[in-house]
């Protein structure tokens, strides 16, 4: 790229010496080469350093947004516009929703909607537009795994590196000798020719159909709807 700016440039000036130069003419030449340099090194640094910027902006935003599950807590939280909306996990209910493409496709999603109010959060965040309604399934039973505290974290690798900090999931680990490593050290070529199979297989022949593990701590259900549920608006 820089030999073919330099390469017009050194062109360029040629062309006007042929016409006879004058001071008016290297003006005009030089501000020519000063703009178009300009131009081109906005738009290599831009593309080259732009895109580490927007990365850095929108990782800070998404870090200031408080809208997650919180297993210490058992809490969900849900940013809306200048507020956030707070409530017990137990609380939500989850939905299989299904959506039809434009193209006679279909897709899955999991969405958790607050009993009590109209607040609800599409669990878009690790599984988006699933074309097996099984893995919907699958998804739900590891979120409630994550946000019963009894249990250790799901062994899945995002998080891993936080599997340490938590007291239940250190013991487990710890007992059954868990390498730390274990998924940073897989690589993809082993986990297509050994696991991705297996992995397959299980998710097809096990039995979704089972009642959900939290019914029995659930207002309406296991236990008795509140009077006053406990879902509120934070400032």
């Amino acid at each position: 790229m820089s030999f073919v700016v330099i390469g017009i440039t050194v062109f360029a000036f040629i062309v006007l010496v042929f016409q006879g130069l004058d001071f008016e003419g290297l003006v005009f030449l030089y501000n020519v080469v000063k703009y178009f340099y300009l131009v081109v090194g906005v738009c290599y640094f831009g593309g080259k350093y732009g895109r580490i910027l927007l990365a850095y902006l929108t990782q800070k935003r998404q870090r200031a947004n408080p809208t997650g599950l919180y297993r210490r807590e058992g809490m969900v939280r849900i940013k809306h516009r200048r507020s956030v909306f707070e409530a017990r996990f137990i609380e939500f209910d989850a939905y299989l929703v299904h959506t039809p493409s434009g193209r006679g496709g279909r897709y899955y999603n999991l969405l958790l909607q607050h009993r009590y109010s109209d607040h609800k959060l599409w669990m878009k965040g690790l599984l988006t537009d699933a074309m097996n309604p099984k893995e919907v399934h699958a998804y739900w039973g590891m979120i409630q795994q994550f946000m019963d505290v009894t249990k250790p974290l799901p062994d899945v690798p995002i998080f891993e590196p936080f599997r340490h900090r938590d007291p239940i999931t250190a013991a487990h680990d710890s007992r059954i000798e868990r390498d730390p490593f274990k998924w940073r050290k897989m690589t993809s070529e082993y986990w297509r020719k050994n696991l991705h199979r297996r992995y397959t297989r299980q998710l097809q022949e096990t039995n979704f159909t089972q009642s959900c593990i939290l019914d029995a701590h659930i207002e309406g259900r296991g236990r008795p709807a509140p009077d006053n549920p406990e879902g509120v608006m934070l400032a």
